[in-house]
């Protein structure tokens, strides 16, 4: 209990102290992970902010893998650095990402809205402090990264996923953050096709409130739900094992390999709607998409 103890107190202080240096939580190649957009001006009153979650999804467990190994050899600087170069995402992976971000960029332009992209400037959200109750960090890195914000006279964002949303919008229960925060979600109408059971987001569902509203677009887009409330319902539906990573692999396993039985037990096709949801799940499941994968 005391070395997980004094391992996530190291996590803390890596995290944290690279996101006030740098506004990432490890080093990362901001300019490959920024590379899927075009055409989109640099800058604006709102901006489409991916805080590269879907782009990095595919390699965050090898990350996960990578912190034990700091706490162990207590060379964070030069471990974290190689990482960089170390830990790429495979090419499919990434067009995968890209491909997704593409689409809802499509989405959001087909509503009329307007928007910009940070592109390699892009700061991270700082969901990884929050998920892992590292509090005074969060609110912390909170006033730094809204200033960065204020300073490029952002004032909405719209998110792609469901930890950088409610990131996001927390800040605003302990310090100033008056920038309107608006998932896609919210903003898109959508057509589809296919019949999935969904794995919905626990953030999106339970956090935000948005389980009625999102199954209803679905439903309403032509894609065919199968229920089954003591799976899909708004209050039974189970976490993918994600947020557990850092601190018990297995346990981690475990929920994901267990949740994704539960889902295949009710349809063989799995709609959800969270990068991290994908990779925790996709391990167990032959057919899985994210909805930005089959609806425009």
């Amino acid at each position: 209990m005391e070395i997980n103890k004094r391992r996530i107190q190291k996590m803390r202080d890596l995290i944290s102290q690279n996101l006030m240096e740098s506004f990432l939580p490890f080093p990362l190649d901001t300019k490959l992970y920024s590379s899927w957009a075009s055409g989109l001006p640099h800058d604006g009153e709102t901006i489409i902010y991916t805080s590269y979650m879907y782009q990095i999804s595919g390699i965050l467990k090898r990350y996960e893998e990578l912190f034990p190994k700091i706490y162990r050899l207590n060379l964070p600087k030069r471990l974290m650095t190689a990482s960089k170069f170390l830990i790429k995402p495979n090419r499919d992976e990434l067009d995968r990402s890209f491909n997704i971000l593409k689409n809802i960029t499509s989405m959001l332009t087909a509503q009329g809205l307007n928007f910009g992209y940070l592109y390699d400037e892009e700061p991270y959200s700082g969901a990884l402090l929050l998920e892992s109750g590292f509090i005074n960090e969060y609110k912390e890195y909170g006033k730094k990264l809204y200033n960065f914000f204020k300073e490029r006279g952002v004032k909405q964002i719209i998110t792609v996923d469901p930890h950088t949303t409610n990131a996001l919008k927390r800040y605003k229960d302990f310090i100033d953050f008056d920038i309107d925060i608006k998932n896609y979600l919210e903003l898109v109408n959508f057509k589809g096709s296919g019949n999935y059971v969904i794995h919905d987001s626990c953030l999106y569902s339970r956090a935000m409130g948005m389980y009625d509203n999102i199954r209803a677009k679905i439903k309403d887009s032509g894609i065919s739900a199968s229920e089954n409330y003591l799976v899909t319902g708004k209050d039974m539906g189970s976490c993918c094992g994600g947020p557990l990573a850092l601190v018990s692999t297995k346990d981690s396993e475990d929920i994901s390999k267990s949740r994704a039985e539960k889902l295949l037990s009710v349809n063989e096709n799995v709609l959800v709607m969270c990068p991290l949801c994908y990779q925790n799940l996709s391990p167990y499941v032959n057919n899985i998409k994210d909805i930005a994968e089959v609806v425009s």
